[in-house]
């Protein structure tokens, strides 16, 4: 992914008559999960970008970590107090790594469920709420970062709340030329959920997304969280290097991006 914006630069838009970009686009995977739509004040959703060709390596050095512990299976955030965490802060360490090296961007999206009214989300009430997040991550990190030199392929965690999105290409497409066309064939060649389980990147992705989400929602002072979580919050929120888990990063960074979403419809209060 070189080439990305630094140091607030404006993004150069190309005009509308160039239909074919300068060089073959890289194909780009981004993986996307979710925390805290449940019990907690803000949701977070979030994004992993990656070229293609990274991946298998990637694999190779999680489960090369894995081996190194002695830690079998899917490696969550739920899971974070085997060993001290020690697995989960080398996912953190090896994310933060990846980020600093330019092979991996990593977004996130949170929102305060009290804010939106789920009736108006659709039948399906909060998970649809969920749903509508996902697709605007898609929509304004994966796409408006990326459709200028990538075609990309998008890989949710299964479940409920990303049912919905391998139908959504087409709207996602329509949205691209609406919001962010330069003039290129659609960015978004698929998008297919997969089990975590059974994928890597997934959990490296859950990992860190846990921990933030958990920082965003004040868990790491609530007196309940435990010790290891606790601490692991903390460490991947120093990884970071924010300031403040509230607002937003500068607009062209895409390294490592927070967004806190406020609902277009305001709820009525008093």
């Amino acid at each position: 992914m070189k080439g990305s914006i630094r140091n607030g630069e404006s993004p150069i838009f190309l005009p509308a008559e160039i239909k074919a970009p300068p060089q073959p686009r890289t194909n780009l995977v981004y993986f996307t999960d979710e925390s805290s739509q449940t019990a907690d004040t803000y949701l977070a959703v979030g994004g992993l970008a990656v070229p293609r060709p990274y991946i298998a390596g990637i694999v190779a050095d999680l489960e090369a970590i894995k081996a190194e512990h002695g830690k079998t299976g899917e490696v969550k955030w739920k899971g974070a107090k085997f060993r001290g965490g020690v697995v989960h802060r080398a996912y953190i360490d090896k994310l933060f790594e990846l980020i600093a090296a330019n092979r991996v961007h990593l977004h996130l999206r949170f929102s305060r469920m009290s804010d939106y009214d789920h009736k108006l989300s659709g039948e399906r009430r909060r998970i649809d709420t969920v749903s509508k997040a996902f697709y605007q991550l898609l929509l304004h990190r994966a796409v408006g970062m990326y459709n200028e030199k990538c075609e990309i392929d998008i890989v949710a965690d299964d479940g409920h709340c990303t049912a919905l999105l391998p139908g959504m290409v087409k709207a996602l497409q329509t949205d691209e030329k609406r919001k962010y066309d330069r003039g290129y064939q659609p960015a978004i060649r698929s998008i297919t959920q997969r089990s975590s389980s059974a994928e890597p990147m997934l959990q490296l992705l859950d990992v860190t997304l846990g921990a933030l989400s958990s920082f965003r929602n004040d868990r790491h002072n609530d007196g309940e969280t435990g010790p290891i979580k606790k601490e692991l919050a903390e460490y991947a929120f120093g990884k970071t290097g924010w300031s403040s888990i509230d607002g937003n990063c500068a607009a062209g960074n895409r390294e490592c991006v927070r967004w806190n979403a406020r609902p277009l419809i305001k709820l009525k209060t008093g």
